[in-house]
């Protein structure tokens, strides 16, 4: 058997030409599903212009679609097409089709903007070829488009991100900078010059040593320790604070951040971006603090806002009994391991801006012995807006907690408890009595003279009548309450009491002819004691119409929203309003009245009102502008939490 040597030979035929290339060529031409597979696969519209007869232009589906509009109803004219075209854009059109009429090799080939039939604008890549007589004359045109809305719209958008960006470097006046980590190639603006008091042409050629010139070899190895740590993404950016040389001769603090914008095929970094901003005034600021805070005689320490520790004074030592432990620069929860989630969780309060008080907390200490202290949590702000950290302040208060005094206090406290319930007791039975004597004289006129029994101030006499008997078997409820006002909180229908404190006023607003507007939705419960909540809703309300203004059209609007924790309560009105620059700090105190013009105006309503909204777990809030109107809010505890 002979053998013969397999030969592999590349399918061209001698024309040059890929035979699956001249394959393809005659299915196009003899089967026409291929042609139309392409022209619709492919591009986004065709068309073919008879230049003979300039009205006929023939136009396949895509090409309508692509606008919005059913192809069956548009008609192969060239004004069907021209009509949607941009002004601008058909001038154009027209240009660059006369000079490829005139020059086969001048490309037509641009961009075109058309109107959508919605209304929005589709960006289309337009090109064409014309067909020739043997004499050179167009006879036909073959075009082409191509939908490049999308890209179009990606080019917009980093425009205005490009624009953005750089309006933000130049308005907080950052160096910034550009480092191939590969190469060393370095890329810096003029700011980052000027920020050591250079020009950026002083600087050149620019490169990496530009910035070791300038540094120092102790800030240049930290620098690299975050690099590295930034590389191995064990941090999501890179971020140092550094000293440079000025051209002055002075040293000054920078912060320097950056963030890899590109990787290699192995993984390692290539082009790195970042910032630099003077924080020299900064840095001397802090360290002012950080001395005061290691000097004073309070219990005071200062932490990043990774609660790292960065200054704490010697009483802060004593207080937690730390010993022989350099706790600047570690974690506060490395110095106490043992803390408690409600701890952690007033720290990440107030790390989001809010200040935690605590006016007594019992620890032990590592000896074993307890202690009571008052603390409280305050940020702190490396500027104005952005929380650098927070500040705990503590006292210990374990001697006063000791000291028999506290004790004495408590038995006077408890007798005039105890005297208070008395009177209260007298007061709610004599209260009782009159109220009764009132209810049944009441009903006793009403037997003598049924006819008036509808009459409108007789109805109000009854309404008034029935509320005073409710109040006073409210008022013998708070004589009964236990010395733990939460579990004598009880769920109340909302909707339903504000109803009952209105009727009870109604006489009132329509003298006053204010607008009463409960808004607030049948299914929401609060958690309260029903004397307080009656009290509360009717201090407010009469307020409303007390402090109401006489030039427009009175009303007071009541709302409620229930979030996780609380109902909050809108009580708004659009009266007198109150100046809160001048009266916030005493809006709730004793006797303090805000409008002298009006009469009987005594200042008690919002000092008890507050006492008894905190007295049942809740908070007030005010907002208020002066001759507009004011509005409280009252947060209660939720029923269903």
């Amino acid at each position: 058997m002979k053998l013969e040597k397999k030969i592999d030979v590349d399918p061209i035929l001698d024309s040059g030409e890929h035979y699956l290339q001249k394959e393809l060529y005659d299915l196009v031409k003899k089967e026409s599903s291929i042609f139309d597979f392409l022209q619709v696969g492919a591009l986004d519209g065709l068309w073919f212009w008879d230049l003979l007869d300039p009205e006929n232009v023939w136009m396949n589906s895509s090409y309508w679609t692509t606008f919005g509009y059913d192809p069956k109803k548009m008609p192969h004219k060239v004004d069907s097409w021209q009509d949607i075209v941009f002004k601008e854009d058909l001038k154009n059109v027209y240009a660059n089709f006369a000079s490829h009429a005139e020059d086969p090799t001048c490309p037509y080939d641009q961009i075109v903007r058309f109107r959508h039939k919605l209304g929005h604008t589709v960006w289309v890549r337009c090109r064409g070829m014309m067909l020739r007589d043997e004499d050179g004359k167009p006879v036909k045109m073959l075009g082409a488009h191509t939908d490049i809305t999308d890209i179009k719209i990606k080019e917009e958008e980093l425009k205005l991100q490009s624009a953005f960006f750089e309006h933000i470097i130049d308005g907080t006046g950052l160096g910034t900078w550009k480092w191939n980590v590969k190469t060393g190639e370095t890329i810096l603006n003029e700011r980052w010059a000027e920020i050591i008091g250079y020009s950026l042409s002083e600087l050149e050629p620019i490169s990496l040593s530009t910035w070791l010139e300038h540094s120092t070899k102790e800030d240049q190895d930290r620098s690299n320790k975050f690099l590295k740590d930034h590389f191995l993404n064990k941090t999501p950016f890179y971020e140092c604070e550094f000293r440079m040389k000025h051209k002055n001769g002075e040293w000054i603090w920078v912060l320097d951040r950056g963030k890899v914008v590109s990787w290699d095929e192995n993984g390692n970094p290539e082009w790195m971006v970042g910032s630099h901003q003077e924080i020299t005034k900064k840095k001397r600021d802090f360290e002012r603090n950080r001395l005061f805070i290691e000097q004073t005689p309070s219990a005071i320490a200062m932490l990043d806002n990774e609660m790292n520790y960065l200054a704490a004074s010697q009483k802060w030592l004593e207080v937690y009994e730390i010993e022989d432990v350099e706790i600047i620069g570690k974690s506060y929860y490395e110095i106490f391991s043992k803390i408690s989630e409600a701890r952690k969780i007033n720290i990440d309060n107030c790390l989001k801006g809010n200040i935690v008080k605590n006016y007594e907390e019992k620890i032990e200490t590592k000896s074993g012995k307890f202690k009571w202290l008052s603390w409280e949590l305050r940020p702190w702000y490396s500027d104005d807006i952005e929380i650098g950290g927070l500040i705990i302040h503590v006292s210990d208060i374990t001697r006063i907690k000791k000291e028999e005094e506290l004790k004495s206090l408590l038995k006077v406290a408890e007798e005039q408890n105890r005297r208070l319930k008395n009177f209260a007791h007298i007061v709610s039975h004599n209260l009782k009595s009159h109220s009764g004597n009132f209810e049944m004289l009441l009903d006793l006129f009403l037997q003598e003279n049924p006819e008036i029994e509808d009459n409108e101030i007789i109805k109000l006499f009854k309404t008034a009548s029935s509320n005073l008997s409710d109040t006073i078997a409210h008022l013998n409820e708070v004589v009964l309450i236990n010395t733990s006002l939460d579990k004598s909180l009880v769920p109340i229908q909302l909707k339903d009491v504000i109803d009952e404190v209105v009727r009870g006023v109604s006489a009132i607003a329509l003298e006053s002819k204010v607008e009463i507007n409960n808004l607030v939705d049948d299914d929401i419960d609060v958690l309260a004691i029903p004397a307080y909540l009656d009290s509360i809703l009717l201090n407010f309300i009469t307020n409303g119409i007390k402090y109401r203004s006489r030039e427009r059209k009175s009303h007071i609007t009541l709302s409620a929203v229930a979030n996780r924790k609380y109902v909050v309560l809108s009580i708004t009105d659009n009266g007198l309003g109150i100046d809160l620059v001048k009266h916030r700090s005493k809006l709730f105190g004793m006797y303090k009245t805000f409008h002298p013009n009006i009469k009987n105006s005594r200042g008690i309503g919002l000092f008890i009102t507050k006492n008894q909204v905190e007295a049942i777990g809740g908070k007030i809030e005010v907002i208020s502008t002066v001759n507009q109107g004011t509005t409280f809010k009252i947060y209660m505890k939720y029923e269903k939490n």
